[in-house]
């Protein structure tokens, strides 16, 4: 388990990368593909476009506020990165990444990612978490454990 001034190291680490990555929040068009995720500016241009092609539509945009996920959403127009709270599977699978292709910590972005998990799961399970079976129970202690291992490992090589 990672130590508590450890923690604060990471942490640290992970919010002044965090900081440099520019994001906004997500937006989706009400009434139409509620799947697609875009900014501000290019959702107001989308409703636009849709009400011209159908005026009687009742599109509008939606969202600003906070949203969860199962990964990073970035706007279907211009690409910009969004904002949202990772679900568990989202954290599962950004840990694994790092775990797969490594962490840079001289990376923003990656920096970014990590506070995201950090901020959506924490460092450790919640104590009294009653799980529906054995297998999200060790799911999600496999989880925990292969965050402190990549953890350890970044803590390692900034050091």
């Amino acid at each position: 388990m990672i130590k508590a001034e450890d923690r604060e190291k990471l942490e640290a680490l992970f919010e002044a990368g965090a900081a440099k990555v520019e994001s906004e929040s997500e937006y989706w068009i009400h009434n139409g593909d509620e799947g697609l995720s875009y900014c501000r500016e290019c959702c107001e241009k989308e409703v636009k476009r849709l009400l011209k092609e159908n005026p009687q539509g009742e599109y509008c945009v939606d969202g600003g506020c906070g949203t969860e996920g199962d990964s990073t959403p970035y706007c279907e127009t211009c690409g910009k990165l969004l904002e949202n709270t990772l679900t568990e599977y989202g954290c599962e699978a950004e840990v694994d990444h790092f775990i797969e292709n490594g962490f840079d910590s001289g990376s923003s972005d990656d920096c970014r990612a990590m506070s995201e998990v950090i901020r959506a799961r924490g460092w450790e399970p919640i104590e009294d978490r009653i799980y529906r079976d054995e297998f999200e129970k060790e799911s999600d202690l496999k989880y925990f454990a292969d965050l402190d291992k990549l953890c350890a490992g970044i803590l390692k090589s900034i050091s």
